[in-house]
This record gives C-alpha cells, structure tokens and sequence, in this order.
C-alpha cells in the first residue's frame, strides 16, 4: 500500500489565511467602534465644550487673514499702547500693533506647534514602542533606557539646551517638544503590544508566516495607538505652555512673529499701564489649553469609563 505525504505550501498559506487574520486583528468592526465611541463621546459635557472651543481656534487660525482686521506687524506710531477702544478691540501695545490681530494670528503657531511637535513624537514613539514591545530583550532595553534618559530632562531644560546649540526659533522648539514628549507615547505602545503579541491572532499571523513588518503595521500599532490618542489630546495643551514658555524666555519663536509667549513677554513691563498687552494673549493661551484638556478628558473616559470611577 503506497503512502502519500502532503507538503503544504507555506506561501500560498499565508497567502490563503492573511486576509482572515487581518479581520481577526481589526476585528472587522473598526469603522463601527468608532462610531459608537463617537456617539460616547458626545455624552461627555466637558469633552463636547473643548471639542468646540478648539474648532473655533482652528477657524480662527485658518481665516486669520479675513478675521483680524490689521496686519500683525503693522505699526501705527499714533496708536502707542492704545487701551482697547472699537478701532482695537484689545489695544495696542507698545510699537502700536493691534494685540487683537496678534492674537488671532498667534493661533496659527499655536496649532502649528501642538499639531508638529506631538505629531513627531506620536510617529516616532509609536513605531519605537511597538519595536521594543514585540521585539523584547535587548531592543526592549534600548528602549527603555533611551525612555528613561529623555524623561530626565524637561522640555523647558531641554529648550534652554537646544537654543545655546542652535538657533532659537520655531524649528528649535519643535525639536525640544518632540524629543521630550515622544517616550510617553513609546511607553504605551510598548505596554500595550507587550500584551497583544500572546493574544491569538498575533500568534495565528506568526504561525503563517507573516513577516514581522506586517504583524507590527498591521496588528499590533492600529490596536495598540488607542491610548496614545487620548495622550496626544492632553499633552497638546502641555506643547502650547512649553513652547510660550520658551518664547516668554527668548529661546523660542522669535519676534516679530506674533507668538503669545512673545506678547506674553514684551507686555509684563506694562502690566500696571496697558495691561491689555498681557491678559489678552494670556487668556487665549488658557483657553487652548483647557480646551485641550476638556477633551482629552472626555476621550480617556470614554475608552475606559473605570478612570472616571477612581478619580
């Protein structure tokens, strides 16, 4: 009696299976959380005031040119610290630039700061993350320490380091943002593909054959970024008050660049006469931040409702 041996073809395996473990990994209702968690977040009152005030700052920044009714470098020699009045709803300051327009403008760097700065550190802390937590040992222990030694230095120390390197200025900024903030997004990554890499599918995708490229961009960073949205959100906030705390120094954006930590900055010597040049900017940076916070807020407790227990 002949015995017949069946070789299997690993290629068209992995080829056969890989779309049914792709809808393992998403779940195949990806588009369907998100419209639940959406309704959700909807519920959460905070999350939905610091959802409209940051759309608001985002209108503001995109229209500033039709908003504001000045140039912000336009100085009127006439207008020197003018309190605020019709023609300059916020004043003026000292060159006789309307604050009201600086304002306005100075939303644009703001975001422009928020958005590059974490969205460096997110990417780059992401993919770090998700390498040390599937990987483990040695390119987890690189990690980590390379985690630790960035958690050693604020950003405002880091800033101060930088600009005595380099030249101060926005792309100064970014950098110090980013080298400070990515390890909090490498750390939760990390933490989370360390759990996902013995769950089921990721050991179905390895027993296939999946290269470890597609288990990583495919598997393990699309459900292990959840929890660094929310950390994004928040630390946003924290960007805008590093980075006008920088300017407020010198060591940030410089003038004449209508930056808030600038007008920050130039109108503390006047705070007694034209306090206009101070509270203005200052508002508008708390309002960012809270609106920030506000939504971050609704976002971490609507992933895990448990946190808003302990609190």
């Amino acid at each position: 009696m002949e015995s017949t041996t069946t070789e299997i073809d690993w290629e068209a395996l992995e080829e056969e299976w890989g779309e049914e473990v792709d809808e393992i990994g998403s779940a195949g209702s990806r588009l369907q959380r998100v419209k639940y968690f959406l309704v959700d977040l909807s519920t959460h009152s905070l999350s939905v005031v610091g959802a409209v005030l940051l759309l608001a700052v985002v209108v503001v920044a995109v229209l500033a040119p039709l908003l504001a009714p000045y140039s912000p470098s336009e100085i009127d020699p006439g207008a020197v610290r003018a309190p605020p009045s019709a023609a300059h709803p916020f004043g003026t300051d000292s060159l006789g630039r309307d604050v009201f327009s600086r304002v306005i403008f100075g939303s644009r760097i703001a975001l422009q700061i928020a958005v590059t700065s974490m969205g460096i550190a997110f990417l780059f802390g992401t993919v770090v993350g998700a390498l040390g937590g599937y990987y483990g040992e040695n390119v987890d222990a690189v990690v980590r320490t390379a985690i630790d030694t960035t958690w050693a230095f604020p950003a405002i120390i880091m800033g101060l380091a930088l600009a005595s390197i380099l030249e101060p200025n926005l792309t100064t900024v970014l950098i110090a943002i980013a080298l400070v903030f990515w390890g909090v997004f490498a750390r939760l990554v990390r933490g989370e593909v360390l759990s996902l890499r013995e769950l089921d599918f990721i050991k179905a995708a390895e027993a296939i054959g999946l290269s470890d490229r597609k288990i990583i961009s495919r598997h393990l960073i699309p459900n292990a970024i959840v929890p660094a949205f929310v950390v994004v959100t928040l630390q946003m906030g924290n960007a805008i008050a590093v980075a006008a705390s920088l300017s407020y120094l010198g060591l940030g954006v410089q003038p004449p660049t209508p930056s808030w930590g600038i007008m920050l900055s130039s109108g503390q010597q006047y705070i007694t006469s034209a306090w206009w040049m101070s509270v203005f900017p200052g508002l508008a940076i708390v309002v960012v931040i809270m609106s920030f916070n506000f939504l971050g807020e609704g976002l971490r407790d609507t992933i895990d409702p448990k946190l808003e227990d302990k609190r």
